[in-house]
């Protein structure tokens, strides 16, 4: 009897090597894919976040400035838009939700006109009327103090009120967000036409490569901000006038009657944002920039502009 054997036989050294090579070649091109994909990916996240940041920074301006100036008219030496610096200043009448209303000063007994330096209850505090049930000015706000045409900035401290009265205690700073403060400049109050009126206040401004927001002011003075954005490397802020001129800062001190605070009618900020992190193959290895110009026209100062 015999017994059969099947052919058994492998792969060639030549066919190994063949398929090996092709091997090689799929995972190279694959690896590649995935490179370039991986590349790809990355390098738009890096640009999307800048792009991201951005675009968070013109809505929350364009959304804040519109806010400019709402019951608060720019005269020539206080306006509701200031900027020094990398600064932005943005003041308009509290809302909450109706507009704050202007709480008149109690005058001491007497008819001296104007009153003695100081205030009416102490030598930084206002003893002020106010309509309504309850009085809406707190610790911590900032308000103006309006006599006759003059308007100064002041940061309340305390508040004591009951019956339609209130004595407000003051932080006795001299100057606020740039502006005077307070009675500084030897201001006296005129007993018939003196009121306090409480502000909403917004500032703009770079720190250490970040952009900060603040809503209101510490105790000291300084501004309690949050951050909006990293990685700023230029910010840089101007006004424009109705004339067209552009400047850095308004001076209403000068003898240019055409750059003072009513005279306002846009901003212009220009800022060079960069991502986080060196990446590279984006930007040649070097820290990716996007430079952005933003121009702002706040309905308000608009409406002042053609009023005039």
């Amino acid at each position: 009897m015999t017994t059969g054997r099947s052919d058994r036989r492998g792969f060639t050294l030549i066919e190994l090597l063949i398929s090996m090579v092709v091997g090689l070649v799929v995972l190279g091109a694959s690896l590649a894919f995935a490179t370039t994909t991986f590349r790809t990916i990355q390098g738009n996240q890096l640009r999307g976040d800048v792009q991201k940041a951005a675009r968070f920074i013109g809505m929350s301006l364009e959304r804040d400035l519109q806010s400019t100036g709402v019951g608060l008219a720019s005269t020539p030496s206080f306006g509701s838009l200031a900027v020094w610096g990398d600064t932005i200043v943005i003041l308009g009448v509290a809302y909450e939700p109706t507009e704050s209303p202007p709480n008149d000063l109690k005058p001491p007994p007497g008819a001296s006109n104007p009153l003695a330096p100081g205030g009416t209850c102490g030598a930084n505090c206002l003893d002020l009327v106010y309509p309504g049930m309850t009085f809406d000015l707190a610790a911590g706000d900032v308000a103006r103090l309006q006599v006759n045409d003059e308007r100064r900035l002041i940061q309340v401290q305390g508040v004591t009120s009951g019956g339609g009265n209130a004595i407000v205690e003051l932080t006795g700073a001299t100057s606020l967000l740039n502006y005077q403060a307070g009675f500084s400049g030897g201001l006296l109050l005129d007993r018939f036409s003196t009121f306090v009126q409480k502000l909403s206040t917004v500032v703009y401004w770079v720190e250490d490569g970040k952009l900060m927001r603040a809503q209101g002011l510490r105790s000291d003075g300084s501004l309690d901000g949050t951050v909006m954005a990293y990685g700023v490397q230029e910010w840089t802020v101007t006004v424009t006038f109705r004339d067209g001129d552009q400047a850095n800062r308004i001076n209403p001190a000068d003898t240019d009657f055409t750059n003072d605070f009513d005279d306002v009618v846009g901003l212009r900020v220009h800022a060079v944002l960069a991502a986080d992190r060196p990446v590279q193959h984006v930007a040649g290895g070097s820290l990716f920039t996007r430079t952005y110009d933003w121009r702002f026209s706040p309905r308000n100062l608009m409406y002042e502009r053609n009023r005039l």
